[in-house]
Order: structure tokens, then C-alpha cells, then sequence
């Protein structure tokens, strides 16, 4: 007897809404709206009292003149922070999604390659409705790095992106001279799945594979099969739980056990453990339980004619405490 899976794949995403970290180092912003986008001042302000961040966050906006920035340098000079101010512009994308925003973001990044104004420019952290982005160096040694943040076209993007962005640059830098970029928690996300049923299977087929290879969900004609030929299915599932819900670290898993039975219900051959589904699966925006779905392809062989039932037993292994789901096919080999 031989016996095949395949992988998991998701089938559609979900929100995120920030926690910041406490903020432990001074950071001096030089609000710039002479790039594409506009700051919204009050969002910006109610995030540095949302963390509290009052005696840590220090605002400018800058002028016609150099006053501005001026200030802000000496200012930061006496707190020996000249290391931590941020000339920071912002732009919204066209994009609707979390989906269509990395996808943007990718085209971004592939420009950093390949143009040469670009040169030096780097992703410093990404989110599910915005990114922070350090352009190069300028040519002007006495101004500071300048920082755009990439915000998705929504009305919620600067209350969510403004506190990850403050708390980012209130972060000590690390041994290696880098910051981490603090962990958004959905808490509706989180939600979503204290109430969510157990694991169901919407949809199972006897599935043409050479098809499936190509792209194309087809169903195959019969349930007749030569002995050795793949007995390839396909299943769909809604209410998979995610481990470490609501966080960028959330993950499906999902182990499959086999059973092969006779005609009598007989189990003739048990393959426990016999697969683990599993990746990254972190919550996008806008929410949507769809996230929650996912589909899985599997196989067997069998090489003894006869008639049985085979059985494709799925956990849910976030939440264990929960009932399997399972896929039966009677199939014929001949």
C-alpha cells in the first residue's frame, strides 16, 4: 500500500489592531507633508497618549525654514538623543486591502533594486495597513534619516499605523544596531475564535489530479480505480483555528490520520499521524471569518482489488479539545 498528501493551503485572510510596547527612549519626529500625504494630527497625537508616550515622543512640524528641524536637533542634543531624530513624510496607496497593500509594497521594494534614486532604501517594518520605509542617505550631512510610512486607503490606517510607527522609534536599538518592530494583537481576530465552532468540512471530492497540478478543481467521473492508482481528494474546511491568534505569528496546523475499511466497517489499515498540514497564517484586514477557511489535498494507493471506504480524518491541532473532521469515499479497485 502506498499513500500521499499534499499541502494546506489558505484560503483567505483578516484585521489587525495595534498594542504597542512601552516606549523607553526619547524620539524626535520632523513631521514633513511634502511628500504625497498629509498627517493627520489629532490620530497622531491621540496615539502618543494612547502609549502614554508624552515624555517620549516629541513632535515638530516642519516649516518653510530649517527653525524646525533646528530645534528639534538641539533639542535632542540635550537628552543625548541627536541619534534618534526621524524626518518622517507619509503616503496612502490606492489599496483597499492587506492583500492589494503587500502586493504594493513588494513593486516598492523590487524599486529599491532597480532604481537608482532609491538607492539604500529599506523595508523597516511591515503591518497589516502600513509599512515603515527608510529612504537612502541625502546628500546633506546635517539632516537626519528620513522615514516615509506607506498607509493603505482607509479610515482607520493612521490610528493603527501611528502608534506601531511612534512605538518603533521609542524602542532602544538592540545588540545589533537594530530595532524590533513592535507586534500588533487583533483582538477581534482573537474574538472571532474564542466563539468559533469546531472544525467543518464544507466541501469533499474524488479529485482529478492532473487537473488539480494545472490549476483546475475538476471532479473526477467515477470512484473505479486501477490497483496502484492514486485515490487523490479534496476537502474544504471552515472554522480552522489559528495558533497564536491575532498576532503576525499565527499559524494553522492541521494533522490527518487514514483509515482504510471494508465493505463491514472494518479498519484494515490505520496510517495515524500520517500528515501535518501546517504555515504561516497572519491576520490581514479587513476581517472577514473567511479566514478561518481552508482546503487540503491528500492520496492513497491500493494495490488489493476490492471495495472499501476510505477515511480522511483532519484535527484541528490550535485547539485540540475540539472534534476531527472527516472525509469518507467509497471507491473500487479493479
Amino acid at each position: 500500500m502506498k499513500h500521499f498528501t499534499a499541502s494546506l493551503v489558505i484560503a483567505s485572510l483578516f484585521l489587525v489592531s495595534a498594542r504597542a510596547e512601552e516606549a523607553n527612549v526619547p524620539a524626535f519626529f520632523v513631521l514633513s507633508d511634502r511628500g504625497e500625504g498629509t498627517f493627520d494630527m489629532e490620530a497622531w497625537q491621540r496615539a502618543t497618549k494612547a502609549l502614554k508616550n508624552e515624555d517620549f515622543v516629541r513632535t515638530y512640524r516642519l516649516g518653510a525654514d530649517g527653525t524646525v528641524l533646528q530645534k528639534a536637533q538641539e533639542d535632542a542634543a540635550k537628552v543625548n538623543a541627536a541619534d534618534n531624530i526621524v524626518m518622517l513624510m507619509t503616503t496612502t496607496t490606492q489599496d483597499k486591502n492587506s492583500t492589494e497593500f503587500h502586493e504594493s509594497l513588494r513593486q516598492v521594494e523590487q524599486q529599491f533594486q532597480t532604481d537608482p534614486t532609491l538607492k539604500g532604501a529599506s523595508v523597516l517594518a511591515r503591518w497589516p495597513m502600513c509599512a515603515l520605509v527608510q529612504l537612502g542617505k541625502t546628500r546633506n550631512a546635517k539632516m537626519p534619516p528620513i522615514a516615509m510610512i506607506f498607509v493603505l486607503d482607509h479610515p482607520q490606517a493612521n490610528a493603527f499605523c501611528y502608534p506601531m510607527v511612534q512605538s518603533y522609534f521609542t524602542t532602544p536599538l538592540g545588540p545589533d544596531g537594530k530595532r524590533v518592530a513592535p507586534i500588533s494583537i487583533d483582538g477581534a481576530t482573537v474574538a472571532l475564535q474564542a466563539v468559533l465552532p469546531p472544525m467543518k468540512l464544507t466541501k469533499k471530492t474524488l479529485a482529478d489530479k492532473a487537473a488539480f497540478k494545472q490549476g483546475n478543481l475538476v471532479e473526477r467521473p467515477n470512484n473505479v480505480y486501477a490497483p496502484g492508482e492514486e485515490i487523490f481528494i479534496y476537502a474544504f474546511f471552515e472554522n480552522v483555528g489559528r495558533k497564536d491568534v491575532g498576532t503576525p505569528m499565527s499559524s494553522y496546523e492541521i494533522g490527518l490520520d487514514i483509515e482504510v475499511r471494508d465493505q463491514s466497517g472494518k479498519v484494515l489499515k490505520s496510517l495515524p499521524d500520517e500528515h501535518t498540514y501546517k504555515a504561516d497564517s497572519p491576520p490581514p484586514f479587513p476581517v472577514s471569518l473567511d479566514y478561518f477557511s481552508n482546503f487540503a489535498t491528500a492520496g492513497i494507493s491500493l494495490d488489493t482489488p476490492g471495495s472499501y471506504t476510505i477515511v480522511y480524518i483532519f484535527h484541528d491541532r490550535s485547539r485540540p479539545e475540539t472534534l476531527p473532521a472527516a472525509a469518507e469515499f467509497d471507491v473500487t479497485v479493479k
